[in-house]
């Protein structure tokens, strides 16, 4: 059975290309209300209007054609079959669609869904279906695809709970876990591993746990606290129960910490890449096993509202240092890491 007929076989169709299961929930960088102002806007507005409009900080994280350069490092033919965990609002999903056979983008969060379905509409693209699910919980596809990405997902899959990022990014909000991040994290990539046929690969993206800026007083981009990912993790533990009144679950990797995560999830071989000035939106992605010769500062001098940064001016110095003189490639800020099953 392939993995349109075993979706069409197990979750509940709620319009085209869109499916449901029992296991949704609510991960959103927007609350509730702005999320439904959006949806209504788009029974009168093209979805980058609509973004334009009442989300413009969105607009490049979910349009922007640069989000997409790390996909080149999967090598695809445009024959095969891909997952997206975690896919939002399709950054990469519908990049994805536009090079293989076909996608099926699996989020949590429903709103983000029905954006990025009435996308689909917008650009005539028929190749993706969506299911609105638990990306922990995916067995039913087991052997089912060529493709997984995880991008920006890993960190997260930990958390518990619907989360609403503006209002719990940095702020205090008792809460308690029931398993090891580490542990959930390795029993997410092990049924992503599943999921995948012989010949499979996987596609991470992710922050670096010992990204140079963090030493510099970069706050930790998932607890908003300094230090966090750098420090033993009881520590950071410690330090997050008394800032934020919960345990610091979002773990980030070092380079050979996200190769071990992959390997011991299955994964037989491991491409690593240093990704600058981050995974997001990639400048520059460069193989970890080569040198680094010529390197040129990726970080802009300007800021999100397009003036002069003395910050970022001192931060893109910092980045010439570490890796145009000392070519410390360990302290790179993103990781992006091709798993071959």
């Amino acid at each position: 059975m392939c993995l349109r007929d075993c979706l069409q076989n197990n979750f509940l169709q709620v319009k085209e290309h869109l499916f449901v299961s029992q296991e949704n929930g609510y991960w959103s960088n927007l609350n509730k209300e702005e999320n439904r102002k959006l949806i209504g806007a788009l029974e009168n507005m093209t979805t980058r209007e609509a973004i334009n409009k009442y989300q413009g900080q969105l607009y490049e994280i979910i349009f922007s054609p640069k989000r997409q350069a790390g996909l080149e490092l999967l090598d695809l033919s445009g024959n095969e079959i891909c997952v997206d965990y975690g896919c939002m609002w399709g950054a990469l999903t519908i990049p994805l669609a536009k090079r293989c056979k076909y996608v099926l983008g699996i989020d949590q969060t429903l709103d983000s869904l029905n954006l990025l379905n009435a996308r689909l509409k917008e650009d005539k693209i028929s190749n993706i279906d969506l299911l609105c699910g638990d990306l922990r919980k995916s067995n039913i596809f087991i052997g089912k695809s060529d493709i997984a990405v995880v991008n920006g997902v890993l960190e997260w899959i930990p958390e518990e709970g619907p989360i609403n990022l503006r209002a719990y990014y940095g702020k205090y909000a008792s809460k308690t876990y029931s398993i090891n991040p580490k542990y959930k994290q390795l029993q997410f990539l092990k049924s992503v591993h599943q999921s995948l046929n012989s010949n499979g690969k996987i596609y991470v993206a992710i922050e670096n746990r010992f990204d140079f800026k963090m030493f510099l007083g970069a706050k930790d981009p998932h607890a908003n606290l300094l230090f966090t990912s750098l420090l033993p993790r009881k520590v950071a533990d410690l330090i997050s129960k008394i800032r934020l009144g919960r345990k610091y679950v979002n773990w980030l990797y070092s380079f050979n910490g996200v190769q071990s995560l992959l390997e011991e999830s299955g994964f037989s071989k491991v491409d690593l890449y240093m990704c600058f000035p981050d995974y997001r939106f990639p400048e520059r992605i460069i193989p970890y096993d080569m040198p680094l010769r010529n390197f040129r500062p990726t970080i802009s001098l300007k800021n999100v509202k397009g003036r002069f940064s003395i910050k970022r001016f001192l931060a893109r110095i910092a980045e010439f240092v570490f890796f145009g003189i000392f070519r410390a490639k360990y302290f790179a800020p993103s990781i992006i890491a091709i798993g071959h099953k």
